[in-house]
């Protein structure tokens, strides 16, 4: 597993662009692949990072 840069959003397509941490695009990635969002690093919350959660989906089990 990975953690990668959300570079861009194409919401039209339900994508994001991902790249890693020294600028280098990778390419793009569906939504469904995207399997969460860092929110914090050693428990300094990362700025702006909380607005990008969303609300967790009653239909869908939580994560353990």
């Amino acid at each position: 597993m990975y953690l990668h840069l959300a570079s861009s959003v194409d919401r039209a397509r339900k994508r994001v662009q991902i790249s890693g941490n020294r600028g280098r695009i990778n390419g793009w990635t569906s939504h469904d692949r995207v399997f969460g969002i860092c929110v914090a690093v050693e428990g300094v919350p990362r700025a702006g990072a909380a607005a990008k959660v969303l609300a967790a989906d009653p239909a869908r089990p939580a994560a353990e």
